[in-house]
């Protein structure tokens, strides 16, 4: 019961957590999926004559950095605007219409798009300025029921300890495996822990295999780390093997955090707590298990 509060909670936290990320770039969301009401011969040209061209300068309101065709004759523009650069994709989606994309995994600055936006099509840029609580929900429902499905990795190095009816237990190895974004909130996953195992004057092996499941939420900067969360909510559980005079089984489960990133600077660290029942040549390596260690 404990455990299904804490999940539901964090499944809450996550929403929480998402609709505050699209509170932060609603322009920017909502003007990547509007259509500007003009063709893109005419939005090339009001870009080329009213962007400053020329040294960007870090009070530069609104420079235009260099404009290039793509393909599909789609136009590129890279822009600056008090000194944070963003570069975006502007193809025709009509004879009168132009849609404009993204082309780094970066959120593009929002001063970049509110001058882009008020540039090709001020009135619509006023009307976005006015945002309410109603639409940065119905933007989240709508980003995690578009989100496509996505693979990563999981591989580290961590040190435990196992409280034990017996003498503890000292434990050092690693693991590998894979994760899935099944949408924007949950990680289903699998991976292989393999451990050397110390207790008292002896030594063993341990090999699990951990099914395991994460809470965090998607963002756009995950695809430049190769689709690893930034911050996951950890549980796993799996058959845990030991092999020592004589191999034997048990069982172990663990819930933890895992941090990748904070700010621009990685930090792969993670926390686990957790239980495991093991019997090893009739001497038992149960009990309470902490684990801290580096990985992806």
């Amino acid at each position: 019961m404990a455990v299904a509060v804490a999940v539901l909670a964090s499944v809450s936290g996550c929403r929480t957590w998402h609709e505050q990320n699209v509170k932060q770039r609603l322009l920017q969301t909502r003007f990547f999926t509007s259509d500007v009401p003009r063709p893109l011969a005419e939005v090339d040209a009001l870009v080329l004559a009213r962007a400053r061209v020329g040294p960007v300068e870090a009070s530069c309101r609104f420079c235009l950095v260099s404009a290039d065709t793509v393909a599909d004759g789609a136009r590129r523009y890279c822009f600056e605007s008090y000194g944070e650069p963003g570069c975006v994709r502007a193809r025709a989606v009509g004879p009168g219409t132009t849609r404009f994309e993204s082309t780094q995994a970066e959120v593009v600055p929002v001063n970049v798009v509110r001058e882009l936006w008020h540039l090709l099509d001020e009135p619509a840029a006023i009307a976005a300025n006015n945002e309410t609580e109603f639409d940065v929900e119905a933007i989240a429902i709508e980003e995690e029921r578009r989100f496509t499905p996505k693979w990563s990795f999981v591989a580290g190095g961590r040190a435990g300890a196992v409280v034990s009816t017996d003498a503890p237990t000292f434990t050092f190895g690693g693991q590998a495996g894979v994760r899935y974004w099944a949408s924007t909130f949950v990680i289903p996953g699998a991976a292989v822990e393999l451990e050397n195992a110390l207790q008292s004057a002896r030594s063993f092996i341990t090999l699990g295999s951990m099914a395991r499941a994460e809470l965090s939420v998607w963002v756009d900067e995950n695809r430049r780390f190769f689709n690893l969360p930034f911050m996951t909510f950890l549980m796993s559980v799996g058959p845990l093997f030991a092999f020592g005079r004589l191999p034997s089984a048990g069982v172990r489960a663990t819930v933890g955090v895992h941090v990748l990133h904070v700010g621009r600077f990685l930090t792969p660290l993670f926390f686990e707590l957790g239980f495991q029942s093991l019997v090893v040549d009739e001497v038992s390596a149960s009990g309470l298990r902490v684990g801290i260690g580096l990985g992806f």
